[in-house]
């Protein structure tokens, strides 16, 4: 067999394993190239094959590394991506990558056993994307210091109905997961009203703004609280656990699993994220994100008089605005 052959077989492996069985991976690849069945079960039988871009798009969609599979990543080469999305005028692509990760949401929703763990001193977005204000702040965040277009007051960002509605899907599916685990910053509240309060000073946030802003941060910290209170999202009765760290968070992390797929978020630029799929990053990160529980403060479900205060003294944080 030749080298060509002993990678296009790794190649058609490494797709079973992502995904089984095979009826799922057909239906999976026909969406990812749009070409009809017939065409996917032929170059998965052998009789044709995949071209080296339609591997390529598979590859990139699933998680697959070609580097690995051609034996040309080591162990200080981990394949990684970097999603810059438009988050003000996004453009069709953008929506299709917004799209592609409420689709995966959407997809695992009914599977045991998914899990998310998530670190760092931002709202987590699966939490907040149910606020109009939250949400639209963390977007004129973006907008103040990105290279898509001039940066605008807070008042002229405008979410499209469209986006709005991929917002809120996000909020909705993320809470099918089975296990969620947020570790928050301990400073994380004084650094969101504190951000308020200086674009308020340099008249980009309007006081009306800031006004419902600090309504909606209010409704937030109340959600966030009866999270703790039960441990679990009362819609799906799925567990959550929240930290509170004890140290400063050195950057904002993000992993999720399910059966068929796992990758790593290292988010820059607020709202864009450095994207790996790597299994070892993966568990890396894991690790990092365990050892940093360790150095926080549980205050879901245990620790009711820790909780008390804590969300207490967020409050008197808020009503700073």
């Amino acid at each position: 067999m030749t080298d060509g052959n002993v990678y296009y077989q790794a190649f058609l492996s490494s797709l079973q394993k992502k995904i089984s069985p095979r009826a799922k991976l057909v239906n999976t690849i026909t969406d990812i190239l749009a070409i009809d069945k017939d065409s996917i079960y032929r170059r998965l039988r052998g009789e044709v094959n995949f071209s080296f871009s339609e591997m390529s798009v598979i590859a990139k969609n699933l998680g697959i590394s070609l580097d690995k599979i051609a034996g040309i990543e080591n162990f200080q080469t981990k394949p990684s991506t970097m999603n810059l999305s438009r988050q003000i005028n996004p453009t069709e692509h953008d929506y299709e990558m917004f799209e592609g990760h409420v689709n995966l949401l959407k997809s695992i929703m009914d599977e045991p056993d998914t899990e998310i763990i998530q670190c760092g001193s931002f709202f987590p977005h699966y939490l907040y994307m149910k606020y109009e204000y939250l949400t639209k702040f963390y977007m004129f965040l973006w907008n103040q210091a990105s290279g898509f277009g001039d940066a605008c007051p807070y008042h002229q960002i405008l979410i499209p109905e469209r986006l709005r509605a991929l917002q809120k899907d996000t909020f909705e599916y993320a809470r099918h997961i089975s296990s969620t685990v947020y570790v928050f910053d301990h400073n994380i509240f004084q650094s969101f009203v504190t951000n308020v309060k200086y674009f308020n000073k340099v008249d980009l946030i309007k006081d009306e703004d800031v006004a419902k802003i600090k309504t909606e941060l209010t409704e937030f910290l109340n959600y966030l609280e009866q999270l703790a209170a039960r441990g679990k999202f009362e819609e799906t009765d799925n567990k959550i656990s929240i930290y509170i760290t004890d140290i400063d968070c050195d950057m904002n992390y993000h992993c999720l699993k399910s059966k068929n797929i796992q990758f790593t978020l290292f988010w820059a630029f607020i709202l864009n994220a450095i994207v790996c799929y790597d299994e070892e990053v993966f568990h890396e990160t894991v690790a990092w994100i365990n050892s940093l529980q360790r150095m926080s403060t549980l205050i879901s479900v245990s620790g009711e008089k820790i909780r008390a205060a804590f969300f207490n003294s967020q409050r008197e944080i808020v009503q700073q605005l």
